[in-house]
């Protein structure tokens, strides 16, 4: 998987950037999803699947405290001043025995169901209820057949209109895209990406906690398991780890982990394994399994979503000759909200409902915008990624091309197979516009 995505709005001569590793105490393993933030700011980062981290920030917070906080763990705080060598900064967190405080006791515990029926009825004073806009991060990447053929990422603005409010009908969040940055697109087979970010957005069940579960009555869903699999904390609270299965003849199985805040209910973080198989069949064109984690953080005393990172698995036939596994990649992280002062994107500069690689073509490439950016070369998760798109040419090369490539001439369809879902043929695409990016030489 890829890389953290963190703050980069600020110009290098601006910033003070900290980069590490949170680490386990005892077994030293990484410590993937932890929060890492000042403390009373709005500003923070997410490690990703190997305990990596970067958090860029300005100068006048040198003077602020760095907390770390992770379920299941200890939290970790320290004085930005005393950190020695803030590029190499690694954090060892202990892994935490919960101990219930007094008012969290009861005569008859809670079920597992009166737990998630409580986080429900609790979402409009656990979580921000206002119109809000928040920073962040998007990237989108895919593999076809085990091989990584194409890599986009975007800084952008999104424009909450209500927040986590009562009203069940929520609209949807405007989305401005301000910094852009593709590859070059290599895939063999003749379709084009279905995932986008107002489909990542949608999948932050708590805010949507109404639609979701007016989806599973109209499909028939019938929950298979709702335990208290365990208890855990965070810093000095109780969370409860409720596991889930919930199984629709006409959808398939959603199962998964909530952990759940027990002094006040608020949901922390969100575990999801989506199978998509209806009658044990993929549909040819069709995520036949997803996975997504979503993690929600503190801003002053409401929670809201700070990350998501998803994946889709596609098989996509069309002969027996041509045939793609295709895995789906996207991750969101908030680095920044605001609550106040609030500027709407108006409808002309928001960005359109599709994927970041069809976004138009006539943003350039601003590279002095990404030049801290480090975290994408130094993961090693990423470096089959970045083997498989610079076997033509370096993506720094891609980058400045920016997509504007010239096009080949469109694939035709293989067959009269016709995927179904979201992923299409290129030839059945609304926006004829969009081309079908060849490889160049170094």
């Amino acid at each position: 998987m890829s890389g953290t995505i963190f703050n980069m709005s600020l110009h290098a001569q601006q910033e003070l950037v900290i980069r590490g590793k949170v680490y386990e105490e005892n077994q030293r393993t990484p410590i993937p999803f932890a929060n890492i933030g000042i403390i009373g700011k709005p500003i923070g980062t997410v490690t990703n699947l190997d305990g990596e981290f970067e958090l860029h920030l300005p100068n006048e917070m040198s003077d602020g405290i760095l907390s770390v906080s992770c379920i299941g763990f200890g939290s970790y705080q320290t004085r930005i001043k005393d950190i020695s060598n803030p590029t190499e900064f690694n954090i060892i967190l202990s892994s935490a025995n919960y101990m219930l405080n007094e008012h969290i006791i009861a005569a008859k515990p809670l079920t597992a169901e009166e737990i998630v029926r409580e986080a429900i009825s609790r979402i409009p004073e656990n979580y921000i209820s206002q119109p809000n806009q928040k920073k962040g991060f998007y990237r989108e990447y895919f593999e076809e057949n085990n091989e990584y053929v194409a890599f986009a990422e975007a800084a952008m603005t999104i424009h909450d209109h209500e927040g986590y409010g009562k009203a069940k009908e929520k609209r949807k969040e405007a989305v401005r895209l301000d910094q852009l940055r593709v590859s070059d697109i290599m895939n063999e087979g003749d379709y084009v990406l279905y995932i986008d970010l107002d489909y990542a957005l949608r999948g932050d069940l708590v805010r949507n906690a109404d639609f979701w579960m007016d989806f599973a009555k109209r499909s028939a869903y019938k929950v298979m398991k709702l335990n208290i699999n365990s208890k855990t904390t965070l810093g000095e609270d109780l969370v409860y780890c409720i596991g889930y299965d919930i199984e629709s003849k006409r959808r398939g199985n959603y199962k998964g982990t909530l952990y759940i805040r027990a002094e006040d209910f608020a949901v922390l973080r969100v575990e999801l394994i989506s199978d998509n198989l209806l009658k044990g069949k993929v549909i040819n064109g069709a995520p036949h399994r997803s996975k997504a984690t979503l993690v929600y953080k503190e801003f002053g005393d409401k929670m809201y979503l700070n990350y998501i990172n998803a994946s889709h698995e596609v098989a996509y036939v069309v002969d027996e000759v041509k045939n793609y596994d295709l895995t789906f990649y996207s991750e969101l992280i908030i680095h920044d909200i605001s609550t106040s002062n609030l500027r709407p994107i108006p409808e002309w500069d928001q960005m359109e409902e599709k994927s970041i690689f069809y976004q138009p073509r006539y943003r350039t490439f601003d590279p002095d915008y990404w030049v801290n950016y480090r975290m994408f070369r130094e993961s090693h998760h990423n470096a089959k990624i970045i083997s498989d798109l610079e076997s033509d040419r370096l993506l720094d090369i891609q980058y400045q091309a920016n997509g504007k490539l010239i096009p080949q001439k469109r694939f035709k369809s293989q067959s009269n197979t016709k995927p179904s879902g979201g992923l299409k043929t290129s030839s059945q695409y609304q926006n004829s516009s969009l081309p079908t990016y060849r490889k160049v030489s170094k």
